[in-house]
Parts: C-alpha cells; sequence; structure tokens
C-alpha cells in the first residue's frame, strides 16, 4: 500500500480539518474551501474566470466532503474512542482502511475538474506552474540540507505530534520504544524527492498536449499512476513503513496509563462534538454511517 504515501490532494486540507476538531473548530473548517481555492490560485497568474472556477470547485468540494465524508470520519472517531488497549490493532487498522477510503474517494473527486480545468490553460500559465512546483522543491530540499536532525528524529518527532494531537502525551520509556522499532525505518526522502521530480516534469509536458484528442483519458491515467511510483524496491520499503508505523501505533496503545487513555478519549469527544456541530449547522443528520 503506497497510496498514504502520495496524496497530492489533500495536504492541505488534513490540517485544517483536524484542528476543526477543537473548540472552535467550526470557524476554522468552514474556511475549509477558502484555503484550498487560495493554495491552488498562487500556482499561477490566472484570469478572474479561472479563478471564479477554482474558487467553485473548492467550495462545491467542501460541501460534497461534509455531507459525504464527515460522517465517515465521525464514525472512525466513535470507533476510535472504544479502542481496547490491550488489543488495539482492530480499531487501529480499520481506522487506517477507513482513512485510505476517505483519501481515494477525495482524490477522485478532483480528478474530473483537475483535467477541464487544465484544458483552458495558457503555454504561459503553464510555464509558470512548473516555476511554481520547482520553486516549492528547491525550498524544501535546502530546508533538509539545513536540518541537524537526522531522518529517525523526524519521523519520532511525527508520531510524538501525532499522539499529542490525540490526546496522549508519551512518557519517556513509550518515547524508547518508538525509538527502538524506528531503528527498522527505511529512509526514502531523497528516492521520494526525485521521483516527485520526474512525475511533476512528466505532468507538466503532458498539460502541453491538452488541446490532443486524448488528453483527458491520459491525464486521468497520469494523475492515477502517482500512486504506483518509483521500483518495486522503494514500492517495497513504503510498505514495509507503513507496517511498522501500525506496529508502533498498536505497541504504544498497549503500553497507554489509564490518565493517558482519559484524555485520549477525552479528545475523541471534542472532536465528536465538534463534527456534529458542523453536521447541524449544515443540516445535515449527525448520525455517522459506514
Amino acid at each position: 500500500m503506497i497510496k498514504k504515501k502520495f496524496r497530492i490532494y489533500l495536504f492541505l486540507l488534513i490540517p485544517f480539518l483536524l484542528n476543526s476538531c477543537s473548540i472552535a473548530g467550526s470557524w476554522v473548517y468552514e474556511r475549509i474551501d477558502s484555503y484550498l481555492a487560495d493554495y491552488f490560485i498562487e500556482f499561477a497568474d490566472f484570469n478572474q474566470i479561472q479563478k471564479q472556477e477554482i474558487n467553485k470547485t473548492s467550495k462545491e468540494f467542501h460541501d460534497w466532503f461534509s455531507e459525504s465524508e464527515l460522517p465517515k470520519i465521525k464514525g472512525l472517531l466513535l470507533e476510535l474512542k472504544n479502542i481496547d488497549p490491550n488489543n488495539p490493532k482492530r480499531e487501529i487498522s480499520l481506522a487506517y482502511e477507513m482513512g485510505e477510503l476517505i483519501f481515494a474517494r477525495a482524490n477522485g473527486y478532483f480528478e474530473e475538474p483537475i483535467i477541464q480545468f487544465t484544458k483552458g490553460m495558457t503555454d504561459k500559465q503553464i510555464d509558470q506552474m512548473k516555476q511554481h512546483f520547482e520553486t516549492i522543491r528547491k525550498e524544501r530540499e535546502e530546508e533538509r540540507k539545513k536540518e541537524k536532525k537526522n531522518y529517525k528524529q523526524r519521523i519520532s518527532e511525527n508520531f510524538v505530534s501525532g499522539f499529542n494531537r490525540v490526546g496522549i502525551k508519551l512518557d519517556d520509556s513509550q518515547l524508547m520504544l518508538i525509538d527502538g522499532k524506528l531503528n527498522n525505518y527505511a529512509e526514502v526522502r531523497e528516492e521520494w524527492s526525485n521521483l516527485q521530480k520526474i512525475w511533476i516534469d512528466e505532468f507538466i509536458d503532458l498539460l502541453r498536449q491538452k488541446d490532443a484528442d486524448e488528453y483527458s483519458t491520459k491525464m486521468l491515467n497520469y494523475l492515477r499512476s502517482l500512486e504506483n511510483l518509483g521500483s518495486s524496491e522503494f514500492r517495497d520499503k513504503i510498505e514495509s513503513n507503513e507496517k511498522l508505523s501500525l506496529e508502533i501505533i498498536n505497541a504504544t496503545f498497549m503500553t497507554l496509563n489509564e490518565k493517558q487513555l482519559k484524555s485520549f478519549k477525552r479528545n475523541m469527544d471534542i472532536y465528536i462534538k465538534s463534527i456534529n456541530r458542523i453536521l447541524s449547522n449544515r443540516g445535515i443528520n449527525t448520525d455517522p454511517i459506514g
């Protein structure tokens, strides 16, 4: 399973969605479409009609996501709230699988709008988009070179941050558990960066064929090809890392003390109440759906 690594449409949405599950959650969540639109508008110097189309698509996605996916996320949180700390594998695996499906449906939502929108782009705008992606890539590479922490430390911090988001402050023994298991984590940053550059370069080349008869089919297939980048060895590394991540989450949950578990469930309640408020404000059934 390589899908979780290669999410290009929703990486901006998720942090705001997590923030939306807070005391001021509905205020943040209801502005996600604006954040998404602002992000895409920065790709190039789009004209007013194109900007209106971006705003329209972002709002329609936001409405669709709220009605179709937010109740499913609530259901996922309800499952996690009832997790058995002595045997958490079922709920964690279910959350992972449901998350994959949510991501896949959201990615699929954007395919046709992207294809239709890019047909109207000018050559100058395509050049600007290429430069935009290249600038971002170079900035990330520079940040990585300046970074003093090694890959294992960064991944460890990601786990700590992730547990903090759900109300779990890890103790020293749990940190040692995670660090020990991360000795088997395969570094893929440089390889992924190279693959990403190749994919974007080919994506730009395909944009230049926007007037061709088979453009829609080619672009659809290419957007979906992002999930299968790299050699079989690289994909094996990704799969191994994902399995190890699930193993770490399982093992950590099995070590939670009563205080940590109560804090976790309290945070789940906060998230669920926030989602209920968002759904209610939109006139959407607050019962979770599968």
